[in-house]
């Protein structure tokens, strides 16, 4: 990532952020029930093994309850989509917030399209994610995380050193604090026509 991200004030658009990598320009916004064949397309473009590491499973083509979990079907859901310059959705991240006595907490999941890997759009779409949650009164985040996933721990590693880490079955589960406080980095806005 070439570090030019941008931070559009929501008054303005439903524009969360946008930026450039070496791959090409992309924007980060809620996603909304008109986004769920758009979510289907990109979820069935991962490959197995984003599959497998996101979810763990190959799920192609989603179920009608994932797909509804994953698109803005869900009540307790924030839902955001990276798009490319054409549109297409080429990230989804959601932090769900628990019920009942988990209250104040939230569960958080991302996952990028695998041409648009290492370009930096994860740890910009767990900042937003972050920051929505502490905006909402969530005090806790976990994730659950296969150990062979190195690039999300690897995230996780660098946004909370600290987190506590159980080991279950099949996964690392992993809680941390939201601080909400770190601002997604480059605030320059973007506007039509500027070169990235």
């Amino acid at each position: 990532m070439n570090g030019t991200l941008t931070q559009v004030p929501a008054r303005r658009t439903s524009l969360l952020a946008a930026g450039a990598t070496a791959r090409g320009r992309y924007c980060v916004r809620p996603a909304d029930p008109a986004d769920d064949a758009a979510i289907r397309e990109f979820l069935c473009g991962l490959s197995v093994r984003t599959q497998y590491l996101r979810f763990f499973t190959a799920m192609c083509p989603p179920s009608r309850g994932l797909l509804k979990a994953l698109t803005a079907g869900h009540p307790r859901a924030d839902i955001l989509l990276v798009t490319g310059e054409d549109g297409q959705v080429v990230g989804h991240g959601m932090a769900v917030d628990a019920p009942g006595e988990r209250a104040g907490s939230a569960d958080l999941g991302l996952v990028i399209a695998d041409d648009w890997q290492g370009q930096g759009l994860g740890p910009v779409l767990l900042r937003l994610l972050e920051q929505r949650a502490a905006a909402r009164g969530i005090t806790t985040v976990v994730l659950d995380v296969l150990p062979e996933n190195r690039r999300m721990l690897g995230i996780v590693d660098r946004r909370w050193p600290g987190a506590d880490r159980r080991r279950t079955l099949d996964s690392i589960n992993i809680t941390a604090p939201v601080t909400g406080a770190l601002p997604v980095p480059g605030p320059v806005w973007m506007g039509a026509g500027h070169a990235a």
